[in-house]
């Protein structure tokens, strides 16, 4: 639905939320607790107007929606006394009745205008789209399920969807739906009123409850879900410890503790179905293809039929703003031998119609589609697959090239560790004025926070010393332990950060001074971790200490003595290297990826010490152009039409020469001086 519809709404509760007096509830227990669970800090002006509209909401939709009152679930927020004035509710009623009649939820789109999605993402609230609902309830609904449960339901667009399939069904499937906001719950409540009215037989089951803390109900036969996505350190150790302990007791197996909160809906779903239940799931990709999914991998390969395993091309974003590469598995419980699994790869959102005739297909093993490609394959192949989004890749040709030792893995010619991780970026990260305010100029070290704060492929003086100038948190407070802190500015710095509670953060407390920071040496070269369509190797000549937003590159002393550091950043900004970041990475929504350290060790790249030494001097001279020009289309044009020209000379040198690979590597550099490689068009 169209955000714009809701735009002068918000506007106008933004204004009733400025306006409200000051009450004393913001800092109430029970108002703090529930911003607490937004990711929220109730004392701020912001959250505390976001606190505003969801009650301002709540009280929307109890007058509006009939019937709402009988049935609502109680907020924490109800404790503010909010109740929108009349003035609203009657412009919010018109704004409702001149609605599209095609508005698939309207109260729940309501709610995602009234609280954008970067403060939904600490509780992990983000929604389906209505054909990717669609797609998932149909295929579950062909089963006939007697009882269909969504866990973590949200605003309700799965059972709404559900219910819009079984209109006639006179309630032969009985719906459930949990969650651990009572306010989506009646945003949920007044969706079904809405449409359905109060004695419908398909108003389902609503509990106000954390999944992972209960269990499904007993009976179910058919789950949809699209869990909350949020990081491990957001979920508390002792409730770690108990899907743990349950884990082990159902499948025999220790899993990572490392596992997001979807990898845990995931596992605990799995555990709890009853064999023969059927369940429909969106998860990251991340849940089977990182290294903590290895155990989400065997557990679905091992207890599960898997029917369907449904992704998206790294060139669309089926879902709103999300970052998070999504994915769809559909499967039942109890492993069936020899079952063929479909792997589907999709380029564009199909009907659903054009879903379910392809995951009916059988052969052939591979094809492509309008809308994407399909791969077929044994379930059992999958166990030792570990990466389960590159299975519909076509094979690459770079091992062909490897033979000759013009590629190689960057393990092989560099190491490669992730950035420094603060625990606190707002008190170790400093602004250049801050530094100087507190006098901890002894103390610092240069560093660099976010991606988006070098955009070039080199980080000069110049460039640091403008992100200086505008303010940038360019200044890492960089403490080994052993330092004896008896400097007053700096004990009075690290007091005032102990009075804000920064030794008391999650990673910080875990040092041995709670202050300590990571040491990192100064890396040559570093590369943007999570990229938006521009994924980047810098060279670093301002001699910064990068945060966890970046991988860390120091090259061997191969690599050094060669003098090829420069080579190995410009190569590494190929075309060659760059289209293949996706192969060894988590691929994401839209063009959004993201590349782990020990991915990374993973990119080929072509090997700067087997190229000739004219090919490097060339190399050499068009850098040194650069950094004049500072064009960087020019560099890597000229770059990647090298490349280009090297793989295919090393392809017809592989196909015509019967000479081991050792011996060809001996070329002469006359070989190369003679063709066209040092002047490529």
């Amino acid at each position: 639905m169209d955000y714009l519809i809701f735009k002068e709404l918000v506007k106008q509760i933004d204004r009733i939320a400025e306006n409200w007096p000051a009450l004393p509830h913001w800092l109430d227990e029970q108002i703090v607790a529930w911003a607490n669970l937004h990711g929220w800090d109730a004392s701020e002006k912001e959250c505390q107007r976001l606190l505003m509209h969801q009650a301002l909401f709540n009280s929307v939709i109890q007058q509006l929606v009939p019937n709402l009152k009988r049935s609502v679930f109680a907020v924490p927020l109800d404790s503010l006394g909010v109740e929108a004035p009349q003035t609203l509710i009657d412009v919010i009623q018109d704004t409702i009745q001149n609605s599209p009649a095609t508005m698939f939820n309207l109260w729940g789109e309501f709610y995602n205008a009234l609280v954008p999605q970067s403060r939904r993402r600490h509780i992990g609230q983000f929604w389906t789209n209505e054909l990717i609902a669609e797609w998932m309830i149909t295929w579950l609904l062909q089963s006939h399920p007697h009882f269909l449960a969504d866990v973590g339901c949200g605003s309700g667009n799965f059972l709404l969807k559900v219910a819009e399939s079984l209109t006639g069904n006179n309630g032969q499937t009985k719906l459930y739906g949990s969650d651990v906001s009572p306010l989506l719950l009646n945003t949920t409540l007044a969706a079904f009123l809405s449409r359905y009215g109060v004695n419908s037989p398909l108003m389902p089951t609503l509990v106000v409850q954390d999944y992972l803390e209960n269990s499904l109900p007993a009976s179910v036969d058919a789950i949809v879900c699209n869990p909350p996505y949020t990081r491990h350190h957001h979920i508390a150790p002792k409730l770690k410890d108990k899907l743990q302990a349950l884990f082990k007791t159902q499948f025999r197996l220790d899993v990572s503790r490392q596992g997001t909160l979807a990898f845990y809906f995931l596992l605990k779903l799995i555990a709890e179905m009853p064999d023969g239940a059927q369940a429909a799931v969106i998860v990251p990709m991340e849940t089977v293809d990182a290294r903590y999914g290895r155990s989400a991998r065997q557990i679905l390969c091992q207890h599960t039929t898997l029917n369907a395993i449904i992704h998206f091309s790294p060139q669309m974003n089926a879902f709103r703003k999300v970052d998070v590469g999504a994915s769809i598995l559909l499967f039942k419980k109890g492993y069936q031998t020899g079952n063929q699994v479909r792997h589907l790869t999709l380029d564009a959102l199909p009907t659903t119609a054009e879903l379910l005739s392809c995951l009916e297909l059988e052969h052939p093993k591979k094809c492509d589609l309008t809308f994407g490609s399909l791969v077929i394959q044994p379930q059992e192949e999958l166990r030792e697959t570990p990466k389960w989004f590159s299975i519909a890749t076509p094979p690459s040709s770079d091992m062909n090239w490897e033979k000759s030792g013009r590629v190689v893995r960057l393990k092989e010619l560099a190491k490669v560790v992730r950035g420094i991780a603060t625990g606190a970026n707002t008190f170790f990260a400093l602004p250049t004025q801050q530094v100087e305010q507190f006098s901890l100029q002894p103390y610092v070290v240069r560093t660099l926070q976010r991606n988006r704060e070098v955009q070039d492929i080199v980080l000069d003086e110049a460039r640091w010393q403008a992100l200086s100038d505008e303010g940038k948190c360019v200044w890492l407070l960089y403490l080994n332990g052993s330092n004896t802190v008896q400097s007053p500015p700096l004990c009075n710095y690290l007091a005032q950060g102990e009075a804000e509670g920064y030794h008391r953060r999650s990673l910080v407390q875990t040092r041995r001074k709670w202050y300590m920071m990571e040491q990192r040496d100064i890396p040559p070269i570093f590369f943007t971790i999570l990229t938006r369509g521009n994924p980047r190797f810098i060279l670093n000549q301002a001699g910064v200490r990068p945060l966890n937003m970046f991988s860390l590159i120091y090259p061997n002393r191969y690599v050094e003595e060669a003098g090829a550091t420069e080579l190995l950043w410009a190569l590494l900004n190929s075309s060659f290297s760059l289209s293949r970041l996706h192969s060894v990475s988590r691929t994401y929504g839209g063009n959004t990826l993201k590349v782990e350290p020990r991915e990374l060790d993973n990119l080929p790249v072509i090997n700067p010490l087997a190229l000739p030494s004219g090919v490097q001097q060339k190399i050499k001279g068009w850098i040194n152009d650069f950094y004049c020009h500072r064009q960087i289309p020019v560099l890597l044009g000229q770059i990647d039409a090298l490349v280009e020209t090297l793989l295919v000379a090393e392809s017809s040198v592989e196909s015509k020469s019967p000479l081991p690979v050792q011996l060809r590597l001996l070329q002469t550099e006359a070989d190369y001086d003679e063709s066209n490689v040092l002047n490529p068009p």
